[in-house]
């Protein structure tokens, strides 16, 4: 069991800390997984924090954590902001969820249009729901948040849902995150990812085989394909993710082939603190610009 570094009231009262402008904090919260903190709002992105999948998805499938959960969604109680990339249940988690309805009372969630009526099954007031196709920017709580379609395995679409794979990229003005959701690698998606040139691209690379696709899995990157998309897109910082929650759809050499990968991209940063732990990172935009670890 991976084991967070920090949980709980400790770790939300971290997640509230002052942020200078031009600058966000990420706190990576297992599987895909983020805390986000502007100056003045917060972000949360494909929380899973239940045994959800393990307590509905029987045999052949195996769901048991390889992290501890470092957050109860009922202690949150911060959140501006719930993305939710697409209508997977270890990215719209249900109990998660349903917790954040009445412990972020304020919170608007942000998902695609697909996802709508389960947000509304679980209690979702239809006015804190808004409902992304792919491809629109809509402002919420002083942050815009662009969508775009993601091929899981393919660019799937609805014609009147529009896409249920999305990836968001949240911004203040100052400081950009790209985050993929689920997505294998491929041209049209570097180029989406190379017009909103975030200061942090985060990118799952758990990737995929015939035994997992066998089973139903859809396909990702794996971790070397992610570095390529990276360097394709032009970013300067990317954040690996989806590789520390369930053994039975993980590469367990995933981490250690994408920092293998880096050493033929030397421009491109891996960032990635430990569960708990959190990155700064100063936007592009502003005068000596970085990321640094704000734990030892």
């Amino acid at each position: 069991m991976i084991e967070p570094s920090r949980i709980g009231d400790a770790l939300l009262a971290d997640i509230n800390r002052d942020v200078a402008e031009g600058s966000v904090v990420i706190w990576p919260l297992e599987q895909s997984g983020l805390a986000l903190r502007f100056p003045g709002r917060t972000v949360y992105i494909d929380l899973y924090l239940s045994n959800h999948c393990e307590a509905v998805l029987a045999r052949p499938f195996d769901h048991r954590r390889m992290s501890r959960a470092p957050l109860d969604a009922s202690e949150i109680v911060n959140a501006d902001v719930v993305i939710c990339s697409h209508d997977h249940l270890d990215h719209l988690d249900v109990p998660t969820l349903r917790s954040l309805r009445d412990s972020s009372p304020q919170a608007v969630v942000v998902a695609p249009l697909a996802a709508r009526s389960t947000l509304l099954d679980l209690g979702w007031p239809g006015a804190r729901i808004r409902s992304t196709k792919g491809g629109e920017t809509v402002e919420v709580a002083g942050l815009c948040l662009t969508s775009f379609p993601v091929p899981h395995d393919d660019y799937d679409e609805d014609s009147e849902l529009g896409h249920p794979y999305q990836g968001y990229v949240v911004s203040d003005g100052r400081a950009t995150v790209a985050h993929v959701g689920d997505a294998r690698a491929d041209a049209r998606l570097a180029a989406e990812l190379a017009r909103h040139a975030a200061d942090l691209l985060c990118l799952p690379i758990n990737g995929r085989d015939e035994h997992r696709a066998a089973l139903g899995f859809a396909g990702n990157m794996n971790a070397a394909e992610a570095v390529e998309l990276a360097a394709s897109a032009g970013v300067r910082r990317v954040m690996p993710m989806h590789y520390d929650m369930f053994d039975q759809n993980v590469d367990p050499h995933a981490l250690d082939g994408f920092r293998t990968a880096l050493t033929s991209r030397p421009a491109l940063e891996m960032i990635r603190p430990g569960i708990g732990d959190a990155a700064v990172i100063e936007s592009g935009r502003s005068a000596g610009a970085g990321a640094r670890s704000t734990d030892s």
